[in-house]
């Protein structure tokens, strides 16, 4: 079989493997075409279970942990004992570990998947990233997830932000253009005559990131955005008006 097509960040080096996947290389007919990994939109059981049976190939790992992304800012912590159905009851949107050849993933489709890892203590996280979640400081709260766990230090962690929804097409109301201007002005962008404003996702949990104590230059940023990519690689909730698929980001350590 050939393998899946992954996207990744140089930021994330050996010991660790991670991937940002894409549409392609899995079994799922139009609109879930083809690789879609959510279980929730309509795509036949079958062919998303043959689709993550793919993606646990691809990680290399021996199990995948997700949990049940509710869009705040509670973090899930995997020990080698832990079965990946308990953590896929658990209501959180950020999943980190430091046990070896287990993978944590999140499901995105605009919002922002982020990968953390720690070379020196050998944790890894993988966080889903939407306007709530952001706005409820997720970021933030994995990192001290992980200070908390496993002893990481802010300085040494290294992170990457993948495709999602970016600022050319991320339009907002009132409301949330003010949450995130709360957060930084510089990631809301002025609106075209007679439009709305735009929110730059990535922009703030970069800024986040470094508020937590990451070094700016330890943070890669993905900048291809979901819902006008011109090569049309990935899903969008709202390019596609909620008919669509789910992306994958993962990360273990061999």
């Amino acid at each position: 079989m050939t393998p899946l097509p992954l996207l990744a960040s140089p930021a994330i080096g050996v010991p660790f493997h991670h991937g940002f996947t894409t549409r392609a290389g899995g079994v799922s007919a139009p609109p879930f075409d083809s690789l879609n990994l959510g279980g929730k939109w309509g795509d036949p059981p079958e062919n998303v279970r043959e689709n993550r049976r793919r993606l646990l190939q691809a990680t290399r790992a021996r199990a995948v942990h997700f949990a049940s992304q509710v869009h705040g800012a509670e973090v899930a912590l995997v020990r080698g004992a832990d079965d990946p159905s308990a953590t896929a009851g658990r209501r959180a949107d950020a999943v980190c570990s430091d046990v070896p050849d287990l993978a944590v993933a999140v499901l995105v489709a605009d919002c922002v998947p982020a990968v953390l890892v720690d070379p020196r203590t050998g944790a890894f996280a993988a966080v889903h990233a939407g306007w709530r979640g952001t706005v409820a400081g997720v970021l933030g709260a994995t990192v001290a997830a992980m200070a908390s766990a496993f002893g990481a230090r802010p300085h040494d962690l290294r992170a990457a932000l993948g495709p999602a929804i970016g600022a050319c097409c991320f339009e907002v109301g009132p409301e949330v253009s003010a949450a995130f201007a709360a957060l930084g002005a510089e990631v809301v962008l002025d609106a075209r005559p007679g439009g709305k404003p735009h929110v730059d996702l990535r922009r703030a949990q970069r800024l986040q990131l470094e508020r937590a104590g990451l070094d700016p230059a330890a943070i890669d940023v993905l900048d291809a955005c979901t819902r006008c990519d011109p090569e049309n690689r990935f899903f969008s909730y709202r390019r596609d008006q909620g008919r669509t698929g789910q992306h994958v980001a993962f990360v273990t350590r061999r």
